[in-house]
């Protein structure tokens, strides 16, 4: 008999089979409370699955029935909320007598095996439910870790499903919106691709997916001085991208920019450069973890972690060489429609370019820990001239100036001309400048 087969009949025994069932891998008893139900519902979730009745004490003690309290309903959905991840469930309510009996179906979890309550990992074994100890619990993560997690179903139903969001993928994907529901679901629920990118609150079903956000009144690596309550945002993703990059501009200093007699006031960072990072965080986000997104605001910088799939050596091997790597290919490509940069996996790269172009501080990347890991983004405010006096002067010589020479910059900055032929060039490449002539007629001319 099949093992989906097993749960399905023994959800269906009348009260009195279940009450005089025994014990086994896939059927048990507890009198009630949150500890045992958290319990028993991980074990089952990380092994097979299977039925819970509740409010009888265990044969082996007597099989008295005790009935489920009032507090039942509070106690399982504690139980429930404490158990990561949470298998997929139903339950009804028998009538015995002058008492109440409850009965749980529990899924398996799948490829997110294994299941923890409160932390602690346990697994069904025979009639019993064990804690595992770490090297079953490195068993688990090795065996399902190369799993595509997108394709796993949620607790999320199509009704819970954002039609206007929909409708905007419709005209995007030139799809219509049955063939992309079908893309998003597995057996009538949505898959953890469908709940970030369609889903009215990722975070009713998929713990930790929303972005908190936090300003602070001094600069990092100082005392925090938070600014008012942090702002915590759960939406379908295009709509999460845009709200959280508006909140990180409107707390950013401005410049004014001038293109001839037109004045304009941007912000210190471009928002296609902010937009770009917070896609990434949820693009490329571990949805195993049950950490949430945070953006911190600072005087002088603003900064983004994410719970992430890669390790530190993995994301060496993909600095070192200048690889891509996208572990949630089917959420990305949903949002590369609406937001990434284009050509594939060259976010990163383009963020440095474009803020070496301004002539920002160059951002910073990189992984913090392993198994589990981070992804952190520091962005800072500052001008990188402030870094360097000589080029700090050549920036303001080449406001003033239409066209420029090697020889007018080693009369004024006192340099080589090694020196300033390599200082002109920088400029040409971070496109303040463009290159005209050779050797002697060679100079250098102020883009306007």
């Amino acid at each position: 008999m099949e093992e989906k087969t097993i749960l399905e009949t023994l959800y269906g025994l009348s009260v009195e089979k279940l009450l005089v069932h025994k014990e086994d891998e896939f059927f048990d008893r507890t009198e009630g409370g949150q500890e045992s139900l958290g319990i028993k519902i991980a074990s089952f979730g990380t092994k097979n699955g299977g039925v819970l009745v509740v409010g009888q004490r265990d044969l082996r003690k007597g099989g008295e029935i005790i009935g489920v309290s009032e507090e039942f309903q509070r106690e399982f959905t504690q139980a429930i909320s404490n158990v990561k991840p949470a298998p997929l469930t139903k339950s009804k309510i028998f009538e015995y007598g002058d008492k109440k009996l409850a009965v749980i179906q529990i899924k398996d979890v799948g490829e997110l095996k294994p299941c923890a309550y409160k932390k602690n990992f346990y697994e069904r074994k025979g009639d019993s439910n064990l804690a595992l100890q770490p090297e079953e619990v490195r068993r688990y993560h090795i065996t399902y870790g190369g799993v595509n997690l997108e394709n796993l179903p949620t607790h999320a139903k199509i009704e819970d499903v954002d039609r206007e969001e929909l409708q905007k993928y419709h005209s995007l994907l030139n799809k219509d919106e049955e063939t992309i529901l079908e893309s998003v679901t597995s057996n009538n629920h949505l898959t953890i691709r469908g709940v970030i990118t369609l889903s009215k609150s990722p975070a009713i079903y998929l713990e930790g997916a929303f972005v908190e956000i936090q300003k602070y009144d001094n600069v990092l690596g100082s005392p925090p001085i938070p600014i008012g309550t942090s702002i915590k945002l759960s939406k379908p993703a295009g709509i999460l991208i845009e709200e959280v990059t508006q909140i990180i501009i409107q707390n950013l200093p401005f410049e004014r920019k001038y293109d001839g007699a037109k004045m304009t006031d941007e912000p210190v960072i471009p928002v296609s450069v902010i937009r770009e990072i917070i896609t990434n965080s949820i693009a490329h986000r571990n949805y195993r973890s049950n950490e949430h997104i945070r953006v911190r605001i600072f005087a002088d910088c603003f900064d983004v972690n994410n719970p992430a799939v890669v390790s530190e050596k993995m994301w060496t091997d993909i600095l070192s060489n200048n690889l891509t790597y996208h572990p949630n290919e089917g959420i990305y490509t949903f949002l590369n429609l609406r937001f990434l940069y284009e050509e594939s996996g060259e976010g990163i790269w383009k963020i440095k370019g474009e803020l070496e172009r301004l002539r920002k501080v160059a951002p910073e990347f990189k992984v913090i820990g392993d198994t589990p890991s981070s992804f952190y983004v520091k962005i800072g405010l500052a001008s990188n001239i402030s870094k360097d006096v000589k080029m700090a002067k050549l920036y303001h010589i080449i406001q003033k100036e239409r066209i420029i020479t090697s020889s007018n910059v080693m009369k004024q900055l006192g340099v080589s001309r090694v020196t300033a032929i390599n200082m002109l060039n920088r400029m040409a490449k971070e496109g303040l400048l463009y290159h005209e002539g050779t050797t002697k007629t060679s100079k250098y001319l102020v883009k306007k």
